[in-house]
C-alpha cells in the first residue's frame, strides 16, 4: 500500500477541524433531558427504586425545578398512593438505615437504652410512622436490633407479592420479588451474613440500598435504566433477556441487530479502538457477522491497540480469514494514549487506497464508545455510518449528537451482556493454550531432558537407543491437572521385574 498524507484528503477547514477533533462537543450536544435521557426508559427502574426505599431527591422530590432527577417523580407520586407499595418501599428504606448504621443504633439501645423512635438522626421516623399509619405496628419494648431486622423481613412476605401489579407482565416477576429477600433473612444469622458482604461492598448496592444482591465492580448502577438493568438482572439469574425494544424510546436511533446496514452496503471498512471496545464483545460480534455470511463485504478490519490494553485482542488477530490490519501504539507519554489519533490516519488512509484503485469503500463501522471520532465521521459524509458502542461507557453529549444527526449506532452489549460464556470461555481458553505454548512448552525439549538425564548418570546411548527410549517410553506419558491447576505426570511407564 502507498502512503497517503492525511492532509492530502482534507481542505483547509477540515484540517482545522481535525485538529481540535479531541476537544469538548459543542454545548448544543451537551443539553441533557430534564427526566430521562432518550435512549433508555426509566420506568421499570423507578419502580422498583421505590420499591426499594430509594431516596425521594433521586425522584426530584424536594429538589429545585432545573435538578435532573434519576428516577421519573410520576411514577413515585402513582405509587405512593397505594398501600402496598408504601409498606414495602418503608420497610426497605428502614431495613437499609438499620444495616447501614447498625453500630451506632446498636450502642445507642444497648448503652443508652433507647428504643429505634428514638433515635432520629440514625433511623427514618417517618418511615415508622408511615407504617404505623398502614397497619404496621413495627416499634416494640424491648426489642432487639437484630430482631428489627428479621422483623422487617418477615413483614415484607406477604406484602411484596401485592405489588406485582406495577410490573409490566411480559417481565418475569420472580428475579424482581427475589431482590426482595434476603436468603435466610427469618434468622438473625442469615441476615448477618448477608451484612458482611453488604458492608463490605455497600459503595457497590445501588444507593447502597440492603438488599439480595452479589454486586460486581462491573455492574455500575444497575438501577441507570431500565435497558441496563433487566440483562443485569436476568442474567443473575442464568437467564438472557432479549426484547430489548420494550426498554427503549421508539424514537432512539439504535439498531436492534446490525445486519440491515450490512446489506444496504457494498464495501465497509471497520475501525476498532482497542482502548474503548471490550475484546470479547467485539470478538462476538465479527464471530456473529460471519456466521451470517456478512464479513464477505468487509474491505478492512483496522484493529489499533495501545500497549496497555487487553491480550485478549489476539483471539482476533489470529482469524487468518478475516482481512485484519493490527497496529501497535506506543506511548511518548505514560498518560497519552496514541489509539485515536493512529486510527483516523489509517482509516483515512485505508478509505483513500481504496478509492484510488476503483474500489470505494461506501460504509463504515466505529467499534468505539469514546466521542473523539465523531469528527471523523462529520469530515467523512461521503460514508455511511454505524457506530458500535457499550452502554456505560458513552457519554449523554455523544449519544445525543449521534442521534441528532441521524448516525445509527449499536449497542454491542446486546449482543455480550458482560456474561456470554461460551465467548468468554474462548477467548479465555485461546488464552491460556498460548500461554502454556509460548511459555512452558516452547521451552521443554525432551531430547534435551534425556541427555541431561545421561549426563547425571554417566551414562551413553547412542542415537538409535534414544530414539526408541523416547518412543517407547516417553511419548506415552501425558500431562494432567489438579484442581489446584499443578500439572500431574501420567502414565508414567514401568520397567517390568
Amino acid at each position: 500500500m502507498s502512503d497517503f498524507s492525511i492532509g492530502s484528503l482534507l481542505d483547509d477547514n477540515k484540517r482545522a477541524s481535525l485538529q481540535n477533533f479531541s476537544e469538548n462537543l459543542p454545548s448544543s450536544a451537551l443539553k441533557l433531558p430534564t427526566e430521562a435521557a432518550p435512549r433508555s426508559k426509566k420506568d421499570i427502574v423507578s419502580r422498583v427504586a421505590y420499591l426499594l426505599g430509594i431516596d425521594d431527591r433521586y425522584f426530584g422530590l424536594g429538589q429545585l425545578d432545573n435538578m435532573n432527577p434519576q428516577f421519573y417523580r410520576s411514577v413515585y407520586e402513582e405509587m405512593n398512593q397505594d398501600k402496598e407499595a408504601r409498606i414495602v418501599r418503608h420497610l426497605c428504606r428502614l431495613r437499609t438505615k438499620l444495616q447501614r448504621n447498625f453500630r451506632d443504633i446498636y450502642t445507642e439501645m444497648n448503652s443508652d437504652l433507647k428504643n429505634i423512635d428514638s433515635i432520629p438522626d440514625l433511623v427514618p421516623q417517618d418511615s415508622l410512622q408511615a407504617l404505623e399509619q398502614d397497619g404496621i405496628p413495627f416499634v416494640r419494648a424491648k426489642r432487639k436490633l437484630e430482631d428489627y431486622i428479621v422483623d422487617v423481613h418477615n413483614y415484607l412476605i406477604p406484602h411484596v407479592p401485592n405489588c406485582q401489579k406495577f410490573l409490566p407482565e411480559w417481565i418475569k416477576w420472580g428475579y424482581i420479588r427475589n431482590m426482595f429477600f434476603i436468603p435466610k433473612g427469618n434468622t438473625v444469622d442469615g441476615n448477618k451474613e448477608a451484612a458482611r458482604s453488604y458492608n463490605e461492598y455497600r459503595d457497590l448496592y445501588p444507593y447502597q440500598a440492603f438488599i439480595n444482591w452479589y454486586p460486581s465492580d462491573g455492574d455500575g448502577n444497575i438501577l441507570r435504566d431500565d435497558a441496563k438493568f433487566l440483562p443485569i438482572l436476568y442474567e443473575r439469574n442464568r437467564d438472557r433477556f432479549y426484547d430489548m425494544s420494550k426498554v427503549t424510546d421508539a424514537g432512539d436511533a439504535a439498531l436492534t441487530d446490525p445486519e440491515t446496514f450490512f446489506k444496504q452496503s457494498e464495501r465497509v471498512i471497520i475501525a476498532i479502538d482497542c482502548e474503548n471496545a471490550d475484546p470479547c464483545k467485539v470478538i462476538g460480534i465479527i464471530k456473529d457477522l460471519d456466521s451470517r455470511g456478512l464479513t464477505s463485504k468487509i474491505a478492512k478490519i483496522l484493529l489499533v491497540d495501545d500497549e496497555h490494553t487487553s491480550s485478549q485482542w489476539r483471539a482476533l488477530r489470529r482469524n487468518e480469514n478475516l482481512p485484519l490490519e493490527y497496529y501497535l501504539t506506543d506511548r511518548v507519554k505514560d498518560e497519552k494514549s496514541a489509539v485515536d489519533v493512529a486510527l483516523t490516519i489509517k482509516f483515512y488512509r485505508e478509505v483513500a487506497q481504496n478509492k484510488a484503485e476503483g474500489r470505494p469503500i461506501d460504509s463504515a463501522v466505529i467499534i468505539s464508545s469514546d466521542c473523539d471520532f465523531w469528527p471523523l465521521i462529520e469530515l467523512t459524509p461521503e460514508l455511511k455510518f454505524l457506530i458500535m458502542l457499550e452502554y456505560d461507557n458513552c457519554g449523554q453529549a455523544y449519544y445525543q449528537r449521534l442521534q441528532n444527526n441521524d448516525i445509527p449506532f449499536f449497542y454491542i452489549d446486546e449482543y455480550f451482556m458482560s456474561g456470554n460464556v461460551e465467548l468468554k470461555t474462548e477467548a479465555v481458553l485461546q488464552e491460556v493454550i498460548h500461554e502454556i505454548e509460548e511459555n512452558y512448552l516452547s521451552k521443554l525439549n525432551l531430547l534435551s531432558v534425556i541427555n541431561r538425564a545421561l549426563s547425571k548418570l554417566d551414562l551413553k546411548m547412542t542415537e538409535q537407543e534414544i530414539n526408541q527410549f523416547l518412543e517407547k517410553y516417553i511419548t506415552i506419558m501425558t500431562v494432567g491437572f489438579a484442581k489446584n491447576g499443578s500439572a500431574i505426570l501420567q502414565n508414567k511407564p514401568t520397567l517390568k521385574d
